[in-house]
């Protein structure tokens, strides 16, 4: 299914979001533009072509080639933004991208770009791919998540001129170790693979914590597009894991709470709010909306429908004891 231009627009801000960051939006035509921010933090301008992503060409075109079609405007890379050169493969439900140098003006009588569809396939069931076309061009693909983290390190993928052996990791990303990653000489390289693995490890345990527990906060309910995926246990600590049951969906709120030891759940899952902490935010005159929001909290975590993913009660105590939780 082709996407138009306003659910174009549609889903790059909820990629963006899916990343960890928003946007203002600064062009709603194509090319589209953002300014991209996190929390307090200004991010940087990016600048957005895309086009849906289809084989095209009918019997005359390779039956595994799929390529975006330059129509509208001209792909013209901005020196006062990142400049990004996408298709969507509504299929594949991935982005493909392109290098803006090699295509920076193109205007021949039929522009276009190129991608194999193992290359997409691969990015469908591992997260991110890398690809090279016969031009030497470094072509990528990736889940909606990664399009920030890619933005970031898009120059430092494409300028390499093919598959670097560090950027091979890339394509089996899912079995990569710390240590592979480690021994990459390259800084830069490492950098971006370092970036690309953290992002597919936090994916991943969201997707796992966030379907375990059906969307919704374990706390009050909630969906509503709200949820992070919180870990029992802090990432800080090194006893710290990604399984997902070490992992409860949380709503905005709820997680901002747990992480501030206001409220936590015991080793039978019933949900407690701290006593000391209300008195504490009381002395300070921040303690308006307590009833409030004891009354949003179930009693116990509603739990995932497979108990192998419910949270282990050792664990609990243990990352309770880590946090210093008081009632």
């Amino acid at each position: 299914m082709n996407l138009n231009q306003k659910a174009l627009l549609s889903l790059l801000i909820h990629s963006i979001e899916a990343g960890g960051w928003q946007a203002l939006v600064a062009s709603s035509v194509k090319p589209f533009g953002f300014r991209l921010f996190r929390g307090e933090s200004r991010g940087p301008l990016v600048t957005v072509y895309v086009w849906n992503c289809t084989h095209g060409g009918g019997s005359a075109r390779a039956h595994d080639e799929y390529r975006i079609q330059f129509t509208g405007v001209v792909p013209q890379d901005h020196p006062d933004a990142i400049t990004l050169l996408l298709g969507w493969h509504s299929g594949y439900e991935v982005f493909a991208a392109w290098d803006i140098g090699y295509h920076n003006g193109q205007d021949s009588s039929s522009p276009s770009a190129q991608i194999r569809e193992e290359v997409l396939a691969q990015a469908h069931s591992s997260q991110f791919a890398v690809g090279a076309r016969s031009n030497g061009e470094l072509v990528v693909a990736f889940r909606p998540e990664f399009l920030v983290d890619y933005a970031i390190n898009a120059r430092s993928l494409h300028r390499t001129g093919g598959i670097s052996d560090e950027f091979r990791l890339l394509n089996r990303i899912e079995e990569v170790i710390i240590d592979e990653i480690d021994s990459i000489e390259n800084p830069e390289r490492r950098k971006v693979v370092s970036t690309i693995y953290r992002r597919y490890r936090a994916a991943d345990f969201r997707r796992r914590v966030l379907g375990a527990y059906n969307h919704r906060c374990a706390m009050c309910g909630v969906q509503l597009n709200l949820l992070d995926a919180a870990h029992i246990m802090p990432v800080a600590a090194e006893s710290s894991t990604d399984d997902t049951s070490n992992g409860v969906a949380l709503c905005k709120l709820h997680h901002a709470a747990f992480d501030r030891n206001l409220v936590s759940f015991d080793e039978s899952y019933r949900i407690e709010v701290s006593d000391s902490e209300l008195h504490r935010l009381a002395l300070i005159q921040r303690g308006g909306g307590a009833d409030d929001f004891r009354s949003m909290l179930k009693d116990a975590l509603v739990l995932p429908s497979d108990r192998r993913d419910y949270p282990p009660p050792l664990l609990i105590q243990s990352a309770r004891a880590v946090r210093g939780w008081v009632v």
